[in-house]
């Protein structure tokens, strides 16, 4: 059974290293059918996030950040934000920084007082693209 085969199968993505290190050699050293071994495989230990799900983590860690703006810069959630965010872009439209760059991922800033243009600011926006392109826009907090 092939990587993609397995995924397509198994209605989840894995990462490469899962299959080729865990899954495949299970999967070699059984004599069940590939329904069956699929059947005997946590999902939750193998399944990747779905695009949903890391939207869903980016905007927690965004709330987080404009709740919490006004009294303390929370560094590390900063820098959490931003790795999921070049994850997600490489791994939902293949952009990779490494090779291009063209690549970015910008946040886009919100005040805590909008309508005057005060207060702290918190990622309120998720802009991937690449170049004059934009691929995707994702609100992360609403403002009220």
């Amino acid at each position: 059974m092939m990587w993609k085969e397995f995924e397509k199968l198994a209605g989840y993505e894995v990462t490469y290293g899962d299959y080729h290190k865990i899954i495949e050699p299970m999967y070699m050293a059984t004599d069940l059918s590939k329904q069956d071994f699929i059947k005997c495989l946590d999902r939750k230990r193998f399944a990747l996030p779905t695009k949903q799900q890391v939207i869903n983590e980016m905007k927690r860690i965004a709330t987080h950040l404009a709740e919490t703006c006004e009294h303390y810069t929370d560094f590390e959630a900063k820098d959490e934000l931003d790795r999921i965010a070049k994850a997600f872009a490489l791994r939902f439209y293949g952009l990779d920084w490494s090779n291009d760059s063209e690549v970015y991922t910008i946040f886009l800033p919100e005040y805590t007082y909008p309508e005057i243009q005060r207060g702290c600011t918190f990622p309120k926006t998720l802009v991937i693209g690449r170049g004059s392109r934009e691929y995707e826009r994702i609100e992360l907090v609403r403002v009220a």
